[in-house]
């Protein structure tokens, strides 16, 4: 919209024209930003696995001194396994374990191609629309003059209005913190010369769209591979990411994105554990926006019927 209003001020009288240029422009910006995140990201994904599969025969040796050693101090687990492997028998314990494998992998790859197809899909259908808003709009007022009231469409129409605002604002606000979370792991992270530090905040600005709780995934995947390192450094890593996170979820988050919807930073942190309660990751999502777009419907009520009171 605001490539929009800018082109219609350089390209005057010609709206369908500034309408495709700037939703070829959105686009293009759109894949400049993930080509830039690939750029950096590729290079450190490239340099872990290398790291990983070098580290790999000295991991595995490690995990047998460790099992050993264990076995050797609990003799009843090294019991406890000797009767699990003699009541099953190898020869279908290794096809099962490969068909296994093999389903799983089906899968995966029908779940990527399914998820790429609803992508280019979803992109398409938001072309359309976004092509077609001002036809679409204006459809469906004529629905609603033609089926209600004239009072009762008109609220619909304010009530359509300020949702779309409201989500607006959220998904920006959204992003925005997203970015400034990321930046912030990026540069602790790097401070105290964590590895995979870029991989972890980038893999933290993408997880964090999901209010609040989406971070930890980051964490345990972030975990994960300092772990492979240095267990050590995995331990004090989950120690930063629960203090930066808290510092987030209770002072960042509620400041830019309840701010950016109208919503108190005590409204905000209640409507995104109520949400993530009743409908989870999807209740985490929609919750705030939704809350905010009651909250300022309930507010206009308020505030109408105290004028009416008073007069």
């Amino acid at each position: 919209t605001k490539i929009e209003n800018k082109l219609n001020k350089i390209i005057k009288n010609k709206p369908s024209i500034t309408r495709i240029i700037s939703i070829i422009l959105s686009l293009i910006l759109f894949l400049l930003i993930i080509g830039f995140v690939l750029f950096l990201l590729i290079p450190e994904v490239i340099e872990s696995i290398e790291s990983l599969i070098n580290q790999l025969p000295t991991i595995i040796n490690d995990l047998e001194i460790w099992v050993l050693d264990v076995l050797d101090k609990y003799p009843s687990i090294q019991q406890e396994l000797e009767k699990i492997f003699a009541a099953n028998n190898f020869d279908t314990i290794i096809p099962n374990l490969l068909n296994y494998i093999v389903n799983w992998s089906i899968s995966f790859i029908s779940s990527l191609v399914s998820g790429f197809i609803t992508l280019f899909t979803g992109t398409v259908f938001s072309i359309y629309m976004l092509s077609q808003k001002e036809t679409i709009i204006s459809g469906t007022k004529k629905i609603l003059s033609a089926y209600l009231k004239p009072s009762r469409a008109k609220r619909i129409e304010e009530i359509g209005t300020l949702t779309n605002d409201t989500f607006h604002k959220f998904i920006s606000g959204q992003c925005v913190e997203a970015v400034i979370l990321g930046s912030i792991f990026f540069v602790v992270l790097s401070i105290f010369r964590f590895p995979y530090a870029l991989i972890i905040s980038v893999l933290t600005t993408i997880t964090a769209l999901i209010p609040i709780f989406g971070a930890l995934f980051a964490m345990v995947v972030g975990a994960i591979l300092i772990a492979i390192t240095s267990p050590l450094q995995a331990v004090i890593f989950i120690l930063v990411f629960q203090v930066i996170q808290q510092i987030e979820g209770n002072f960042i988050y509620p400041k830019v994105v309840g701010k950016s919807v109208g919503l108190s930073p005590m409204w905000t942190l209640l409507a995104i554990s109520v949400g993530g309660s009743l409908w989870g990751i999807l209740g985490m999502l929609t919750a705030l926006p939704i809350a905010a777009v009651l909250y300022a419907i309930l507010k206009e009520s308020v505030e109408k019927r105290l004028k009416k009171s008073k007069n």
